[in-house]
């Protein structure tokens, strides 16, 4: 997406928050709106998150590490809470994707935002995944953060693409960082977006 100046940072942002101004459609002909989070989104995200655990493969936190209930109390405070950003991808009424930056409170890391994204299987690479990341960044952008960090495991090269394509770059790598099961160990990508580059 290009990039202008304030009135058209201002529009895209407009765009973003609007329920309906969002209307997409898929590299395979599938049409979604993206859409700012409501709290009533709450518990379909906690079963998006859920389907995506039992995947087993691009969550850290495993299948039985959290209740489907509390973890949308959890997801409904977070879009209560002025400041992050939580945009939903929905298709036929069912949410699909979801992407958020929650932005940190502390006075000296304030101008950093923490992304995560989240994409159903039968919805990846077509085009949805991009599609609420560069909305995510353009809202980061125009809220005036200077960075946007995330984590990623590294053998998703799929998502490490996509972000590289987006303007991302690795920070950094933590070996071992997460155990898996059957005593397995995880390494985790470290990778951040900086406002003044341009991708």
């Amino acid at each position: 997406m290009p990039h202008g100046g304030v009135e058209e940072r201002r529009s895209v942002a407009m765009a973003v928050t609007d329920i309906r101004a969002a209307q997409r459609t898929t590299s395979d002909g599938r049409r979604w709106t993206l859409r700012a989070a409501r709290p009533t989104d709450a518990r379909a995200l906690a079963g998006l998150f859920a389907d995506v655990r039992a995947e087993g493969r691009w969550l850290v936190t495993l299948p039985t590490a959290l209740s489907e209930p509390s973890e949308a109390f959890f997801i409904g405070e977070m879009v209560r809470t002025a400041g992050n950003l939580v945009l939903v991808a929905e298709a036929d009424g069912e949410v699909v994707g979801n992407v958020l930056i929650g932005v940190e409170r502390n006075q000296v890391s304030d101008h950093i935002g923490t992304l995560s994204v989240c994409v159903r299987h039968g919805w990846r690479d077509v085009g949805l995944g991009s599609a609420i990341l560069r909305a995510s960044l353009d809202w980061a952008r125009d809220r005036g953060l200077q960075k946007v960090a995330l984590s990623v495991f590294p053998d998703n090269e799929r998502a490490i693409a996509v972000y590289e394509r987006l303007g991302f770059v690795r920070e950094g790598l933590r070996r071992r960082q997460y155990r898996g099961p059957h005593g397995t160990f995880r390494d985790e990508l470290l990778m951040g977006w900086f406002s003044e580059v341009r991708p």
